[in-house]
């Protein structure tokens, strides 16, 4: 069913394909075809989704096209490219490289839980090979670090401590989330030692230096850029989707956007590093609190495997009441977001709100004002606004599931998964951000609502 899908599309819009293996095609149409499928935003992708397996699972479709004026050769490996950035993402999308940016399209299912290990065991192994060659390790995560950036790094030093590497973290100098760790967890020398600022870290690459960035994959949101262009030897872990701009070659990428989040990819990985490995108080409460921070409390996102690493750092020592101490909030936090909350908007099935300037922390505040919006009865998606301190606009954006603000994010120049967004919205007002913002999530429905109606 899927292969004569396939073949009737493209001989549909007079274009060639040939089968590589069962699950792989290779396909050679006009650019007019191209701006043709484009216009109907790919149907194809609908009609693929519509076929179930067996065993009842959906079955999607991932493209790559790539078109410019330059070799085939390069075309091909473009495309080739295009391919692996849609399945990057996690699939049920087309990735298009036109010579100056790239588009996507569709991404519309939830990625699939992998029910297997295999990958995490043989990424840990790779690791662990790295590791066992380099002078010495740094970890970071994104710049204003929360505790799932802040817990995966601090998980990732245990490989270094377990072959006894000199190991560093680098935290960005924007964040709260290592001051509330140091105050509420039990005082780790060891920890206190490893924390350093990024200028502090440019002096420690070198060409054995091992670089892990966790939490992100974005060049341009790492905590310390300079040490990231210095580094020859790069690993990535990561559960957010696939951006176009991505960090260059790195010696190990493991991407899992089905993943609750980088502390759960990170406590995996442990557990398959050493089969004596044994976490501290401190290292597997940092975990666990990163997992409950990207899950709301087990909330969304979750899978059978996040219990089960959860459950891990609970026979690891993780301590419930000081994770819990640290999402606490203060009377006056309380009081902001209640007063914030009053003047929130509903329009339609969303729900919109702003941050005044001059908050501290607004993107925690508003994160948590956005968590709360999509709580209410009949809100499908919810948008905070708030001032960055370079006076760009950011956005924080949830859903309950039906709506992908990661897709409405998208248009405006962020990321994040299916249920958790953001973006940075430059060079406009307030206003003109809340007209963006709601357009674009209109757009995202009758999207959806359209490709509902097809099948």
């Amino acid at each position: 069913q899927v292969n004569n899908i396939i073949v009737e599309e493209f001989d549909h819009v007079g274009g060639i394909i040939r089968g590589l293996n069962d699950a792989s095609y290779m396909a050679a149409i006009s650019r007019a075809a191209l701006e043709d499928m484009i216009e109907e935003k790919f149907p194809i992708l609908d009609k693929v989704r519509a076929i179930h397996s067996s065993k009842n699972i959906p079955i999607t479709l991932s493209m790559g096209f790539a078109v410019y004026d330059e070799s085939l050769k390069n075309q091909g490996e473009r495309a080739r490219s295009c391919l692996d950035l849609s399945l990057g993402r996690g699939g049920d999308q087309v990735t298009v490289y036109d010579g100056e940016q790239m588009r996507f399209f569709g991404g519309k299912t939830s990625s699939q839980e992998k029910g297997t290990r295999v990958r995490a065991r043989v990424v840990s192994q790779g690791i662990r090979e790295l590791i066992q060659h380099a002078g010495n390790i740094l970890i970071m995560g994104h710049e204003r670090e929360d505790y799932d950036s802040i817990g995966g790094a601090i998980g990732v030093s245990v490989f270094g401590r377990i072959d006894q590497k000199p190991v560093k973290i680098i935290v960005s100098s924007q964040t709260n989330a290592i001051e509330r760790l140091s105050d509420v967890l039990p005082r780790d020398p060891l920890i206190q030692e490893m924390i350093i600022s990024p200028e502090e870290a440019e002096s420690l690459v070198d060409e054995n230096t091992l670089v892990f960035v966790v939490d992100v994959h974005r060049p341009d949101m790492v905590a310390a850029p300079k040490v990231l262009e210095k580094a020859n030897l790069v690993v990535v872990i990561d559960h957010h989707r696939r951006a176009s701009n991505f960090i260059e070659e790195p010696s190990i990428t493991y991407l899992e956007p089905a993943s609750s989040s980088t502390c759960e990819l990170v406590t995996e990985l442990i557990q398959y590093y050493d089969e004596n490995v044994r976490l501290s108080e401190v290292e597997a409460s940092a975990l666990y609190a990163g997992i409950v921070v990207d899950t709301k409390n087990f909330a969304v996102q979750t899978g059978s495997r996040t219990f089960d690493a959860a459950s891990y750092l609970r026979r690891s020592g993780a301590n419930l009441d000081v994770v819990r101490q640290l999402f606490m909030e203060s009377f006056d936090s309380i009081k902001l977001q209640s007063d914030i909350m009053s003047q929130a908007e509903r329009i339609g099935p969303f729900a919109y709100a702003s941050c005044p300037p001059g908050i501290p922390n607004a993107s925690v505040v508003c994160a948590r004002i956005a968590d709360l919006l999509i709580t209410i009865d009949g809100v499908e998606a919810s948008f905070v606004t708030y001032y960055r301190p370079d006076d760009s606009i950011g956005v924080s954006a949830r859903s309950q599931g039906k709506v992908n603000v990661q897709v409405i994010m998208e248009m405006l120049g962020g990321g994040g998964h299916r249920t958790v967004a953001g973006a940075k919205i430059e060079g406009m007002t307030e206003v003109a951000a809340k007209t963006a913002i709601i357009n674009a999530a209109k757009e995202a429905v009758r999207s959806e609502e359209s490709s509902e109606k097809e099948k």
